[in-house]
């Protein structure tokens, strides 16, 4: 089919139902923009999962009384360990100056914990720290340690967090999928049905079904890439207003970058085109059969 008849007639199509249409890319819009939302998250997820793996160690908490030889012993066996690259010696007066500081706002906290009351340990700093579940499961019970911890194991409730809004953002999107599904199923159906007598002349000249659907599938492409980009838009104002700006002021862990946003907007376009149009085609089905 030629450009010009078939443009000719999509402005036809828009013209006649341009509330349906409207209606079709903001709930289009609705879905992308919780599938990128999600999408972002994701990314969130992983920068953060990331930059914990370089910062975050194993801490194993030595029994009070252990003398220097085993103490010695025990360094010179993590040391040995082609698992761990580093191991840093840390008394009980060491371990206590860190609890201070990384209680200094919490005063209560501090005031109730003494010198004592903390037990020595070393810090390992690991070759690879994805390994880190196997040296705690290495090392509990030996004679001497008091308890093995991963301290990404602390960062447990982020990571619940993150993954259930993540996991929330993929379902609203897709409950909003369905939704636009009906409605584009509902605007190519009424446009096929306003347009049956021209569908019929297509056929008796020997159009394909390809040539007849044409004009309906490009439709609703044009609505789904209207809805992503306006979903685009919004992930790009979230990145700019919230994430660069309101987010920006917390230091704990890095925030995703515009590699990200810019991933998850290739996505949001493509899934948004080509879904739009599989639906189009979807409900022209019946209508090409009768």
């Amino acid at each position: 089919m030629r450009p010009g008849p078939l443009l000719a007639a999509l402005v036809t199509t828009l013209r006649r139902n341009v509330a349906m249409t409207c209606a079709v890319v903001v709930t289009v819009t609705i879905c992308l923009a919780m599938l990128g939302a999600g999408l972002l998250l994701r990314a969130q997820a992983h920068t953060v999962d990331s930059f914990l793996l370089d910062q975050i160690e194993i801490v194993v908490d030595l029994q009070d009384g252990l003398d220097d030889a085993d103490r010695q012993a025990l360094r010179e066996e993590l040391a040995a360990d082609p698992l761990v690259g580093g191991v840093t010696y840390e008394s009980k007066r060491d371990v206590y100056d860190r609890f201070r500081r990384d209680f200094r706002t919490s005063p209560d906290v501090v005031a109730g914990v003494g010198p004592d009351d903390l037990p020595a340990s070393f810090r390992l700093a690991l070759t690879d720290p994805r390994d880190a579940a196997v040296i705690v499961e290495t090392y509990t019970g030996r004679d001497g340690v008091e308890a093995v911890r991963d301290q990404r194991a602390l960062l447990g409730p982020l990571y619940r967090f993150l993954d259930a809004f993540t996991l929330g953002a993929f379902v609203l999107a897709a409950v909003q999928a369905v939704a636009s599904f009906v409605l584009i199923y509902t605007m190519i159906r009424i446009s096929a049905h306003a347009r049956r007598r021209e569908t019929a002349i297509m056929r008796l000249v020997g159009a394909t079904n390809a040539a007849i659907r044409a004009p309906f599938m490009l439709e609703s492409a044009l609505a789904g890439l209207l809805g992503g980009l306006l979903a685009v838009g919004a992930l790009v104002l979230a990145k700019i207003y919230l994430v660069d700006g309101r987010f920006a002021r917390q230091t704990m862990f890095p925030l995703f970058g515009w590699d990200a946003v810019w991933v998850a907007a290739a996505t949001v376009l493509a899934v948004g085109v080509t879904a739009a149009a599989g639906m189009a085609s979807v409900a022209l089905r019946r209508h090409l059969r009768a």
